[in-house]
């Protein structure tokens, strides 16, 4: 009966030991190069685990970031503080999706898994895509995508406007570039790849009524042209990144501002807050001595105000790659959430 006992106990204490998962998972000890975090992760399916790890991940570069939360805050003409933990919860969102496998296997019918995030800087990563042995140099800032923030960082790693490319990825955005995919941290996406420049060389933007609009209430958007011939365009940027064409081509006859939308037929433009903190939308309008081509292409997938089967939609990449060097101005857009 002792025997007995001694074997009983002994395999008893072996399946709780089975319980804890592989010796990798319950010591944790699988390493990698310092900038780089390891989740662990268990579940009945492999994507119960695997959402395990990313969420161990996910509050691990939240504390990172809240402790932080400076130098992460959008700072909107409101100034409330309420953007910074806006940013906080889109990084955590935005770690699921830039997640890589390290490790997995399967014990007592419980998968486990180890996934590996990338915590350095965005501008970092971009190291690793340089163009071969270009020299480094300032980018001559000529049309809308050549002066954004992005571009001009951009150039000090020999990566030009012509390089790289905007696409979406997993419900966020990502640059393109040599063949490589970087996902871009939400909190770098507006401050990086928008830009306000109200007048340009005569061309001149203005938006009525001027500052912070409360949600619901309607504006006006004068262009005005900088010669007497030419054409006019104007879209709207969502900060989620969709484009919706306002005004396409329209031949300027003379310098006199042209008003969006038509004063006799509309009450204006409605502002339309996406998120509880406010939204940022820009208006940008292009003037060109002969018609632009407009891209045509699928809208992206995202929450916006706009019909997401207006064929006047599509992204934001698709836009900045057909402006080239036309003549541009923009105004941001500040929208006060309900």
């Amino acid at each position: 009966m002792r025997c007995a006992g001694w074997i009983v106990g002994v395999v008893f204490l072996l399946g709780c030991l089975g319980c804890g998962g592989p010796g990798w998972y319950v010591n944790r000890d699988l390493e990698g190069p310092g900038h780089v975090l390891v989740g662990y992760g268990q579940g009945e399916t492999m994507a119960e685990a695997r959402a395990d790890a990313a969420r161990e991940i996910a509050e691990s570069l939240g504390v990172r970031v809240s402790s932080t939360g400076e130098m992460v805050r959008e700072q909107g003409p409101g100034g409330s503080s309420g953007y910074a933990r806006f940013r906080v919860s889109l990084v955590s969102r935005f770690v699921l999706d830039d997640l890589t496998p390290v490790k997995h296997g399967k014990a007592g019918g419980t998968h486990f898994v180890a996934l590996a995030y990338d915590n350095r800087t965005f501008m970092q990563k971009l190291g690793d895509g340089r163009m071969g042995e270009r020299t480094p140099g300032q980018v001559h800032a000529s049309g809308y995508k050549a002066s954004l923030p992005f571009s001009y960082n951009l150039s000090f790693l020999g990566i030009f406007p012509d390089d790289y490319h905007l696409v979406r990825r997993h419900g966020g955005w990502a640059m393109g570039v040599a063949q490589k995919v970087y996902p871009i941290p939400p909190e770098e996406w507006f401050r990086q790849l928008f830009v306000e420049k109200p007048e340009n060389q005569g061309l001149r933007l203005v938006v009525t009524p001027s500052g912070v609009l409360r949600s619901g209430r309607c504006y006006r958007v004068l262009v005005t042209p900088p010669q007497t011939t030419g054409y006019l365009s104007l879209y709207h940027v969502s900060e989620s990144g969709q484009t919706l064409r306002l005004m396409a081509n329209q031949p300027v006859t003379s310098r006199e501002p042209v008003s969006y939308p038509d004063a006799e037929r509309y009450k204006g433009l409605e502002a339309i807050a996406t998120d509880g903190n406010g939204s940022r939308d820009m208006i940008l309008a292009t003037w060109a001595p002969e018609p632009m081509e407009t891209p045509v292409t699928p809208p992206p997938v995202a929450s916006t105000p706009w019909p997401g089967a207006d064929e006047r939609t599509f992204s934001y990449g698709d836009l900045l790659d057909s402006l080239k060097d036309a003549l541009w101005a923009s105004r941001f857009v500040w929208i006060l959430g309900r």
